[in-house]
């Protein structure tokens, strides 16, 4: 059954609309998370063709009437053959936040990358918050360094 572009929605509308939150529920969470996981290891392993992403984001994640996953834009991705591993660039694109350290810093991207990025949006679905949208002290802090910041709180109160 082909899927219509009007029945599509982002996972993003319903995380960041109190009222459409209340749809996702743990199951559902989960399965979302999920759906993604398998999106992503097809285009790193079993496409024809293998597929780094490079821009991974909620914003690039459609939901269809069932509210299955499907990973959308593909306008930075790169092509691969089987045995290249990654590549390195001078020109670094895509959604920092969401963004490999050593892709950020370094232009090396590979399927690690897109797996980082895929880190960024399980804390953004089971926390129900938006990468960018965290404040300590006056400062902004992205969603990897909020829970960073209360991992090592954690730690440190178990010692």
């Amino acid at each position: 059954m082909p899927i219509s572009m009007f029945t599509l929605s982002f996972v993003f509308f319903f995380l960041t609309d109190d009222s459409k939150r209340k749809l996702l529920n743990w199951d559902k969470r989960f399965s979302i998370i999920e759906g993604i996981a398998q999106g992503l290891l097809y285009l790193h392993k079993y496409s024809r063709l293998r597929i780094i992403h490079r821009d991974l984001k909620l914003s690039n994640i459609l939901l269809d009437e069932n509210m299955n996953p499907k990973i959308s834009d593909f306008g930075l991705a790169r092509i691969y053959k089987t045995n290249e591993a990654g590549s390195n660039t001078n020109r670094i694109v895509g959604t920092y936040g969401y963004m490999s350290p050593e892709y950020a810093m370094e232009g090396i991207f590979s399927e690690k990358s897109d797996v980082y990025s895929f880190g960024v949006m399980v804390l953004e679905v089971v926390s129900g918050r938006k990468n960018s949208s965290h404040f300590d002290f006056d400062r902004p802090l992205n969603l990897v360094g909020y829970v960073s910041s209360y991992h090592i709180l954690a730690v440190v109160s178990i010692d």
